[in-house]
């Protein structure tokens, strides 16, 4: 457990692209270590937000969505612990190791930000444009050049692997009725999910998508039973 720690502690301290294994060794003991040390940073982090709140530095964020809200049953458990995981890490986590999906994700969120903000889907025509901005600058400078795109890309992921997960944090301001409204504050309301996201992010780099999923899963299914036993 404490090698573990360790490596992770390396790894997101400079994100890179490591070679995934073709078979790993004990897969659920492995799964069931990386769950605890996500529930751990998770609340962890929960409780720090938590302490900023009570202690005034930041004002409450606010009635979630959930006490606002009434759903089904069934979604209580099949959005956390079977939707959620699967969709959320084909958006935020499969990207990470092909640079064009790189530059949709980017385009996507510049897209997603501006239509929160003006409050209209017409935001979403900037994603297009600056795909094909992106696109077109990374196609002219930087494939012609083997040694160039490894410097590039060594030098843009570990920004882009932290820019992921703070937006899979912020994407869960929709937890709250407040929404985009927290911002400029929102990272604070959402530091569990951002502690989650980082491990979530070194799973997926290091052991693949399906082991990134589970561990999504495993993190979800606790609060998921308890929500669920409320109703």
């Amino acid at each position: 457990m404490i090698a573990l720690i360790k490596e992770i502690k390396a790894y997101l301290n400079y994100p890179q692209l490591v070679h995934i294994p073709k078979k790993v060794d004990q897969p659920a003991m492995l799964l069931f270590r990386l769950m605890l040390i996500c529930l751990f940073a998770g609340i962890s982090a929960g409780i720090f937000g938590g302490l900023l709140v009570n202690s005034g530095l930041i004002p409450p964020p606010g009635p979630s969505v959930l006490e606002s809200n009434s759903y089904p049953e069934y979604m209580l458990l099949l959005g956390p612990i079977v939707l959620g995981p699967v969709f959320e890490e084909l958006i935020f986590r499969a990207q990470l190791r092909r640079f064009t999906g790189n530059i949709v994700f980017i385009s996507t969120i510049a897209g997603v930000l501006i239509s929160a903000v003006i409050k209209s889907y017409w935001g979403f025509l900037i994603s297009p444009v600056l795909f094909s901005i992106l696109f077109i600058i990374y196609r002219i400078t930087v494939p012609a050049s083997v040694s160039r795109k490894f410097r590039f890309w060594n030098a843009v992921f570990p920004w882009h692997f932290h820019f992921t997960a703070i937006c899979f944090a912020l994407m869960h301001l929709q937890n709250f009725e407040k929404g985009i409204a927290l911002l400029p504050l929102g990272i604070l309301y959402t530091l569990p999910q951002l502690a989650a996201g980082l491990v979530l992010g070194f799973t997926r780099m290091n052991y693949g998508l399906k082991y990134s999923i589970a561990l999504h899963a495993l993190y979800n299914l606790l609060p998921a039973l308890l929500l669920f036993s409320k109703y």
